[in-house]
């Protein structure tokens, strides 16, 4: 048995290095393919990843008027906490907000002395359980009946930004997707050409493999293993080029943009089980591309 094995993978080398410029081609659109499909993988993660965090920085600022009488504020904070979908609700007085506002600016004294005694009003800061319901309860809020004697605007940002990022990476996904199939179909092609190639230039071996009583699967074997070859070494090279991407590349920008590199860091386990899955997309499309070949050109 291990002689066979040996015998195998001894005839798939040989095919491959006859067949040399076929099978650099294409073990280089697997390559693309592959590329393209660990590309979109951590894409999509990355923008998981930021959808992520802007959600969870979402909030519900309830802006009331000065002159809103201290029941009505009251009895606005008292609803709010009954609602299911907040997680907690934090008042901010007019100092509170003054001092934030003089802190998120103390770089900028000439802002700060153009600000005469203190515009700025009361509030509440409304944190939800779930980012998804804001306008839901942006919504209850607006039609509470103190709204008008007491409440001046309600304001939540974050969820427009997350829709138009979703829009534009919706478009990404579907134009890479439609480019990961067509190269998916060049990779098929160009491995069963490549394999066709080596069963023709080893037609006569094959005939006598035959008189002399070889299996269909003994003939079949090196020419399978071929095909897995090339898709296994696309997958490798694909997974090579995004490796350095990621250690060497980041690596650079690490002490440089430091917001922007944790933005860009993946999941240890999750680009773990990308590179499985990238290793197994290069030996399906090899071993289809090979499957193909067998069926139509070796008919054994």
């Amino acid at each position: 048995m291990r002689i066979r094995i040996v015998y195998f993978f001894e005839e798939a080398l040989n095919s491959f290095r006859h067949n040399w410029v076929m099978s650099f081609a294409a073990i280089l659109v697997v390559l693309v393919s592959v590329l393209l499909v660990g590309s979109f993988l951590i894409m999509g993660h990355m923008v998981g990843r930021v959808a992520t965090g802007i959600e969870d920085k979402i909030e519900i600022d309830v802006y009331l008027k000065d002159s809103a009488p201290q029941e009505q504020i009251y009895a606005i904070e008292r609803k709010i906490k009954a609602f299911k979908e907040v997680e907690s609700v934090e008042f901010v007085s007019k100092k509170e907000a003054l001092d934030i506002f003089i802190e998120r600016n103390k770089d900028n004294k000439d802002l700060i002395t153009q600000v005469a005694g203190n515009p700025l009003p009361a509030s509440y800061r409304v944190f939800l359980k779930d980012p998804h319901t804001v306008e839901k309860v942006s919504t209850k809020i607006n039609h509470f009946p103190e709204k008008d004697a007491s409440i001046e605007e309600i304001k939540y940002g974050g969820r427009e930004f997350i829709r138009r990022l979703f829009v534009v990476t919706r478009w990404l996904r579907v134009i890479m997707f439609i480019l990961i199939i067509f190269l998916c179909f060049t990779s098929l092609a160009l491995i069963s050409n490549t394999i066709r190639l080596a069963i023709f230039a080893r037609r006569k071996e094959i005939a006598i493999m035959r008189l002399v009583g070889a299996s269909n699967w003994f003939i079949r074997w090196p020419f399978l293993l071929e095909g897995i070859i090339q898709g296994l070494a696309g997958a490798l090279l694909a997974i090579a080029v995004l490796s350095s991407v990621k250690y060497v590349l980041l690596g650079k920008l690490e002490n440089q943009m430091t917001w922007f590199v944790s933005t860009l860091q993946v999941n240890p386990q999750f680009y773990q089980n990308m590179l499985w899955i990238l290793l197994a997309s290069g030996v399906v499309i090899g071993s289809a591309g090979s499957i193909i070949a067998l069926r139509r050109y070796l008919k054994i």
